[in-house]
């Protein structure tokens, strides 16, 4: 019995893999959807690659240990080892009203570049608060064709 490479199937399946690879990576991602638990303020989004334009939405927000119904979403441009650059915030109410409501933010003229979501005003005074949202959808296809 003889064993050997079938270089057609480890040809596909290397290209499967990177496929894979590819796909899963955040900062691949044009649009993506995730959700939050238990972050306040400060807290960094994952990364992804943009130019020209970006939509936050949060859908079903939640701040546990708050009274506060609001959480301010900050854009920032992100180069390793330098300092972020923001691009303004959009202060979030909505998602706070009922099940299924939606705030949404945009930011436009981004410089193409790896962009990250900042939530600030989480917290009240020295207390802390968890901000917890359903769905976060970050879409950046309006301006960018």
């Amino acid at each position: 019995m003889k064993f050997g490479l079938d270089k057609r199937r480890v040809g596909a399946v290397v290209g499967l893999a990177a496929a894979t690879v590819l796909a899963s990576s955040a900062n691949a991602w044009a649009n993506w959807q995730s959700y939050i638990v238990s972050w306040t303020d400060g807290n960094k989004s994952s990364s992804w690659d943009d130019e020209s334009y970006t939509e936050v939405r949060f859908k079903n927000c939640f701040a546990q240990y708050s009274t506060n119904d609001k959480v301010v979403v900050k854009v920032q441009r992100y180069i390793a080892g330098v300092p972020y650059t923001s691009y303004g915030t959009h202060t979030f109410t909505n998602c706070f009203t009922g099940t299924n409501k939606v705030s949404a933010g945009e930011w436009t003229g981004l410089a193409s570049g790896s962009y990250k979501f900042e939530t600030t005003q989480v917290a009240q005074g020295n207390s802390c608060c968890l901000l917890n949202v359903g769905v976060v959808y970050v879409d950046t296809t309006k301006a960018d064709s």
